[in-house]
Parts: structure tokens; sequence; C-alpha cells
């Protein structure tokens, strides 16, 4: 195997590079994307059995006692729970904003790097061949072990950011669909907050509502 890495020379290196930054963003992504660890049931409850005559303080204690992007968007609302509802709309759906871009944050990285490791691999390719040419052209076709390291550089650069670009995508693929499934959740769970707190406004705050287009 070690034979085979060092066959693909320096071309190797940025491959490799991109082959533990792939893994670690992975790694942390998967961590972070875990969906009950964000869409915290206890929170969903509490969000669930809100109501009129219910005191927001329970919903803000579980919110401080289980911290997170679910946490943050609640809060977000129950803060300005006294305001106008358009307001409470808009600091809501900003705060919802904020989360989900935390929630996609570093994906485009794994995602350039399932683009750029095949292409890295192409590249060690094309410098294989050329250095095949380049010594038939000097030496002419006397130097069978030359050549065969040439093309042993084409091939493993080829193979080496295949083997990284494949998993580097379907991962971002899987944990692109993870995040995105966690905000629609979010968004769902958003859009009961603002009723819950429009609806306890009373006829003042559906009254505002009526005039907003």
């Amino acid at each position: 195997m070690w034979e085979m890495i060092l066959a693909g020379r320096y071309m190797m290196v940025p491959i490799a590079l991109a082959s533990f930054t792939g893994i670690a963003i992975m790694l942390e992504r998967i961590y972070v994307l875990r969906a009950r660890h964000i869409v915290v049931p206890e929170i969903a409850e509490a969000v669930e059995t809100l109501a009129v005559g219910r005191d927001l303080e329970v919903a803000r204690a579980i919110c401080k006692r289980r911290p997170g992007p679910f946490a943050n968007i609640v809060m977000t609302g129950l803060d300005h729970a006294d305001s106008d509802w358009t307001i409470i709309r808009d600091v809501i759906q900003e705060a919802g904003r904020q989360e989900g871009v935390r929630l996609v944050r570093r994906l485009g990285i794994l995602e350039t790097v399932a683009a750029v490791a095949p292409l890295l691999g192409l590249l060690g390719t094309v410098l294989g061949m050329i250095r095949v040419f380049t010594t038939i052209s000097a030496a002419g076709l006397g130097n069978p072990e030359t050549l065969s390291g040439g093309i042993s550089e084409a091939m493993v650069t080829t193979a080496a950011g295949l083997i990284v670009g494949i998993p580097s995508l379907v991962a971002y693929n899987w944990l692109n669909g993870r995040a995105e499934n966690i905000i629609f959740e979010l968004e769902f769970y958003a859009a009961k907050v603002l009723d819950t707190l429009r609806i306890r406004q009373g006829p003042v705050g559906n009254s505002k509502s009526a005039g907003v287009v």
C-alpha cells in the first residue's frame, strides 16, 4: 500500500490533505446534525402545549436548560412575546435563518473536496503521462522501469482522487439532506410559536394581523 502511495509522487500530498479535510468535516457534521440533539423533544413538547393561559416562563426555563438552535429560535419568539406579531415574525425568521446557516456550515467545503479530489487525481494522471512521453522522447522505449513508474503515478493518483471524491460526494448529499430535514422541522415549530404568540395577544393581535398584507 505504501509503495502505491509513493508511486503517486507529489500529487498525493494535496489529495491526502483533501482526504483529511473531508473526513474531519464529515465527523464534525455527523456529530452536529443529530436530529434529536437539535429538535429537542422536550422543547417541542413545550411548544406544542403552549396555550393562552400558560406561563411562558416554563418554556423559557426548558429552553435555557437545553440550549441549541431550536432553543434559540423559540427563545427569540418568547423574548418578543409582547411585541406586534409582525415583529415577532421577523425576529423568528431572522433567528431561523441564522441557525439554518449554522447547520449547513462547512458542507460547502465538503462539496468542494468531492469535486476537487478527482480533478487532482486527473492532474496526477496527466503529469504521469507527460513523464512517460518525456522519457520515451529522451531515451526511447529501452527503459521499462522508468515507463512503468510514470504509468503507476498516473493510475495511482486517479484511483486516489476517486477514493476521496466518491465518499465525500455521498457524505455531502446525505448530510445536506439531513440538514434540510432539520431546518424543515425548525420552520414547522417556529410557525407554531408565532401562531401561539399571536393567539395570546387576543383580538388586538389578530386585528393587527388582519391589516397586514
